[in-house]
């Protein structure tokens, strides 16, 4: 129903410091990275999982329950930190998280937290936060082997750049409704697109049978999907919907 009467809403004007609960039998530590566990409560970051920010203070509930204490967090900011074989050309570089204390430029099975923002001296960077990117990947990853997608990881660009192979990723089974990844073929290997069993991929015409790969092979090729809610995928955008060029699995 449309609002009748004015109302007051809760502003928020610190957009960097947030507080948030943490979960039961767990120990937060002030510096580290953190992350939400599946029922939504604060925990110290394992690799992979979505990256909430860096603890601005310790949080002991290793004798609690979910949300009997809160943690703040900072979000947004620029961190100094050790990374191992930073130089000052990796400066604007992709940076990962494989525990809630060590970063690495390594993104396989790993947290992306941020960029290089500036080099101090060997080993040490400035880390630039960056808490909106899906879980596990930067916003554009390179891959040389197989790797799989979660429905967290929507909106994300992957390149096959540095396969000397056929790569395939795995997209999620059964996404929300919106799910898009974009694929870019940018090493002269094929680069295919698995929808699993009980999924197809809308392209060159059709509707492809599920469990059947899409295939890009010619670098500057690239797909773009997005599911449509029933398990299956929409190529909204590639090198050409009919072109010789995408191939799908026999």
């Amino acid at each position: 129903m449309a609002l009748s009467a004015n109302r007051e809403l809760d502003r928020y004007v610190d957009q960097e410091l947030r507080s948030y609960p943490v979960a039961g039998s767990t120990h937060i530590y002030k510096g580290g990275f953190i992350t939400l566990d599946g029922d939504g409560y604060a925990e110290a970051l394992a690799a992979g999982n979505r990256f909430l920010g860096i603890a601005y203070e310790e949080a002991d509930n290793s004798s609690g329950s979910d949300g009997d204490i809160r943690v703040r967090v900072f979000t947004l900011g620029d961190f100094g930190h050790t990374l191992t074989g930073a130089t000052v050309a990796d400066v604007g570089r992709a940076v990962f998280a494989d525990a809630d204390n060590t970063l690495t430029f390594t993104p396989g099975g790993n947290t992306f937290v941020g960029y290089v923002k500036d080099w101090v001296t060997t080993n040490q960077i400035v880390l630039r936060l960056d808490t909106t990117a899906p879980a596990g990947f930067a916003p554009l990853e390179h891959h040389a082997a197989n790797f799989t997608l979660t429905a967290a990881h929507s909106g994300t660009v992957h390149t096959n750049l540095g396969a000397s192979g056929t790569i395939t990723a795995t997209l999620p089974a059964a996404p929300p409704t919106g799910t898009e990844f974009k694929f870019v073929c940018m090493a002269d290997q094929a680069l295919r697109m698995e929808p699993g069993a009980s999924g197809g991929i809308y392209i060159k015409g059709a509707k492809q049978a599920d469990n059947k790969y899409v295939s890009v092979t010619d670098i500057g090729d690239f797909v773009h999907l997005i599911a449509d809610g029933n398990g299956d995928w929409v190529a909204v955008a590639s090198i050409n919907g009919a072109d010789a060029d995408i191939t799908v699995e026999a």
